[in-house]
This record gives structure tokens, C-alpha cells and sequence, in this order.
């Protein structure tokens, strides 16, 4: 871990994962309204929807991927899988809101936080930041946060009920690949899909690193405005 007053943590990613069903879970308890959680972790790992081990040829692709230190770890999320290690930032929100239909919440549970995102690329100077689908991409949707086209940030959330309350609780989460070349991440994903016979296969043009586009940016003072961001939403 950073010193206490950093806002970035360096956890594995098993306690990343850990740390942020705890908000959740203080948001489903009452505890809190909202919290915010930015870690980037010290170690690598594949991670996937459980169902996946489900997948024939999975004990041979998760020994093929632990052999090269990037071992396999499940997330609740859906979707496909997802590369982390030191390369990667991922920020997670958990906020109580009021009950919505199912459709709203996840569109709204997704534009609470890729819209102040996007705002927070453009204040840094990127001019082409929005929020879209993107061919060719691993876990693709509707909501990656995108630059020039190509994917910076996935997301992917998860809703449970407040306990003793009609409120919900959202906890939403952006992966963004900040350091290194997208070639070296969506490589891991394809090794995974050809080993257990999944013809999807994934490009590397789809992907774009943090700094690509923004290559002096100080991150670490970025990254507190982005939660700045977050947090006065209303």
C-alpha cells in the first residue's frame, strides 16, 4: 500500500476485488451514501465471471495462464474476461439511489459514472472522449469509456437492495489501462479464449492506454479530480 493520504492503493488483486464488495456491503448496511475506491494492484490476474470455469478446457487455460503468473480470480460482474495487474486503474463507486425499473438502472447506474469520466478526459485535454460500444474489444459493451473509438475504460455493475429499505445500492466500476502497450493485455485474454476453444478472439487496435493520449499526465492529482468528480454528482 501507498502512504494513507494517497488516494491510489496497491493491493493484490484478490484484495482489490475483496475491498470493493466491502462498499458495497457498507452501502447495503446503511453505513454510507456513497464511497469511492481507486486501487491499481501490485500482482497480475485474469478475471472472470464464475461461469466460466464451467468452460471445457478451463483447468487446462487456468494452468496455461498461472505458468505465465497470471493466474485466474472470479469477480460477481458479468461479461468476459479481464486483465489486471500494475498497467490497470480501476475505480469503483458505491451510492445509494432510489428504486428505478431494471432498464434505468443500468442505464443510469452506468452514466453515473462514465459521463463525469468522459467530462474528466475532456478537462484534461482529450478532445474525442464519450461512451460506446467498440468492435474487437475484450468484455465489450455500450458503456466502455472511449477515446477516438477506442476503448479506455470497461465498466460493469452490480445493484443489491438497501437492507431495511426500499433504496438500492449500485456499485459500479471502471477498469482503465493506464501504463504499458494494449497489445501485452489482450494477448492474456486470447491466450484464455484458445485454450478453451472460444473462437471470439480480441484486437489490440481496439485498446488504447491512458498514456496514449495523455503521456505527461500526473496521475495521482488527476485521479483526485476524476473522485472529486464522482462525488459531487447529485
Amino acid at each position: 500500500m501507498m502512504t494513507n493520504d494517497s488516494i491510489l492503493r496497491h493491493p493484490t488483486v484478490e484484495e482489490g476485488l475483496a475491498a470493493e464488495e466491502a462498499l458495497l456491503e457498507g452501502v447495503c448496511r446503511g453505513e454510507s451514501h456513497l464511497e469511492c475506491l481507486v486501487w491499481s494492484p501490485h500482482d497480475h490476474a485474469l478475471v472472470m465471471p464464475r461461469r466460466h470455469a464451467r468452460l471445457e478446457g478451463f483447468a487446462e487455460a487456468r494452468s496455461r495462464l498461472e505458468a505465465r503468473s497470471w493466474p485466474v480470480l472470479f469477480r460477481a460482474t458479468g461479461g468476459t474476461p479481464v486483465p489486471q495487474g500494475p498497467m490497470v486503474v480501476n475505480l469503483a463507486l458505491a451510492v445509494r439511489c432510489e428504486v428505478r425499473s431494471s432498464a434505468a438502472h443500468l442505464e443510469w447506474g452506468y452514466h453515473r459514472l462514465g459521463d463525469p469520466w468522459c467530462e474528466w478526459l475532456t478537462s484534461l485535454g482529450v478532445a474525442s472522449a464519450d461512451l460506446g460500444a467498440v468492435p474487437g474489444a475484450y468484455c465489450d459493451g455500450r458503456f466502455n469509456v472511449r477515446i477516438a473509438g477506442r476503448k479506455l475504460v470497461g465498466t460493469a455493475q452490480r445493484w443489491r437492495r438497501v437492507r431495511g429499505s426500499r433504496d438500492m445500492a449500485l456499485l459500479v466500476h471502471g477498469a482503465m489501462q493506464v501504463e504499458g502497450t494494449p497489445s501485452a493485455l489482450v494477448e492474456v485474454v486470447n491466450d484464455f479464449q484458445s485454450a478453451v476453444g472460444d473462437a471470439q478472439h480480441f484486437r489490440a487496435e481496439s485498446h488504447i492506454a491512458l498514456r496514449d493520449a495523455l503521456p505527461d499526465l500526473a496521475l495521482e492529482t488527476a485521479l483526485t479530480d476524476l473522485v472529486a468528480r464522482l462525488r459531487s454528482v447529485t
